[in-house]
């Protein structure tokens, strides 16, 4: 069985020699098909006035699949995370889902895109950083149409792009696909001032649009962004996430400043069933911020999860269909850590101490604003002690477990 992916917009300017084809008994776009991966790294795509009012180059780096002979590809636009203060296109999450969906007969593009929040951090500075990040993967994509309808270097179907990103990259992939009119723009946004939705990043005339979002740990300012007829995403998220919430919450920039209330990934996804757009979504029961960045095994249950949702876009049954639990795994309780844990002091320099009101077989992790594990222990006592003095000032997140028992919350180092 064969099925043809046809243009869902109409482009400004297009010239397109080929089209996507999928042949669904083929383990192309199931699989990884692919041995190795050829990657262009810096490509500028575009340049920007940045949070400090400073010109910044943007760039990207190409994956693809090597020795590919197919001339009409579907692209994943890429964004990392990082709460907009930190992080860039090579960090170890965005090169992994990179590699990974090359190798299944992807192009895939990582970006960097502009970052900052000046102080006063607040609800007018923090949604500005993502209307930044929005119009710079909006270059990006444009970049690739315009390659596409021109050199045609890196052999995409301009018709068939996603846009995706783990954290603050989810929040501007969701943003890219869901803030679409100027009606729904935050009266905090100066279009005069930063510029159209589209952005002045690079490569004008060409389409932004995308064919479904792909949402790992991310969130909407407002989940009514999305409207009956949009296109579709596949989000995951972690049910005891302390940096974006599961749900609808308070969003802290930095773990210290209360900036809006978002819709996180389950909120999104519930809503766009009542309103018939089609989502599949995944739950990591338990699990806190991005867990994929630092365990494997959640990075193949996140690629695979995604790959199945793209895969059935194209018309196709994975080979696969369901490889994992997507319900609520009984036995395991999310406790309230004010409830059961006394951690102090809290800001510290040095050291912190975590008290429990039980004795257990504990096993700690600590984690950064991006996901990363900075240290993992184990105790079996109702306390234990915390030296904090090598890590850098900033926000840090703890999730202790204690048989199937998750306690989670955060901490500041001076």
């Amino acid at each position: 069985m064969k099925t043809t992916i046809t243009a869902l917009f109409i482009f400004l300017t297009m010239s397109v020699s080929a089209q996507l084809t999928i042949n669904c008994n083929s383990n192309r776009f199931d699989q990884e098909v692919f041995s190795n991966v050829t990657t262009t790294s810096d490509i500028q795509f575009g340049s920007n006035i940045d949070a400090n009012g400073a010109n910044l180059n943007l760039t990207m780096d190409i994956y693809e699949p090597t020795g590919d002979t197919m001339q009409a590809r579907p692209l994943i636009v890429w964004a990392h995370g990082g709460s907009f203060l930190s992080g860039t296109k090579n960090d170890g999450d965005v090169v992994s889902l990179s590699q990974h969906f090359a190798k299944r007969g992807y192009v895939c593009v990582s970006i960097n895109y502009r970052l900052g929040i000046p102080f006063p951090i607040n609800q007018e500075s923090a949604l500005k950083a993502v209307y930044r990040a929005v119009q710079d993967m909006r270059g990006a994509i444009r970049y690739m149409r315009k390659d596409a309808a021109t050199v045609n270097l890196y052999k995409i179907d301009p018709n068939t792009i996603f846009a995706g990103g783990t954290s603050a990259g989810a929040f501007t992939a969701l943003h890219v696909g869901y803030l679409d009119k100027y009606s729904e723009m935050p009266i905090a946004i100066d279009t005069v001032a930063m510029g159209t939705i589209e952005g002045n990043s690079g490569s004008p005339g060409y389409s932004s649009s995308v064919n479904a979002i792909i949402d790992l740990c991310g969130a909407l300012g407002n989940k009514t962004y999305l409207e009956p007829g949009d296109v579709p995403f596949v989000a995951m998220h972690g049910t005891t996430d302390n940096v974006v919430p599961y749900a609808t919450d308070m969003i802290y920039v930095l773990g210290a400043f209360p900036v809006m209330i978002v819709d996180g990934s389950y909120s999104i996804s519930d809503y766009a069933n009542t309103i018939g757009v089609q989502n599949e979504m995944y739950t990591y029961f338990g699990a806190g911020h991005v867990p994929f960045v630092s365990s494997v095994a959640y990075m193949d249950t996140t690629v695979r999860f995604v790959s199945n949702f793209l895969y059935r876009f194209f018309g196709c049954t994975p080979i696969d269909p369901s490889p994992f639990a997507n319900t609520f795994t009984t036995g395991v309780d999310l406790i309230s850590s004010e409830s059961q844990i006394d951690l102090y002091p809290n800001p510290a320099s040095e050291m912190i101490q975590i008290k429990l009101i039980e004795k257990g077989n504990y096993s700690l992790t600590i984690t950064d604003v991006c996901g990363r594990t900075i240290s993992n222990a184990k105790f079996n006592t109702d306390y234990t002690t915390l030296d904090i003095a090598n890590l850098n000032s900033g926000i840090y997140f703890y999730s202790i477990n204690n048989n199937n028992k998750i306690f989670s919350g955060k901490f500041i180092k001076n």
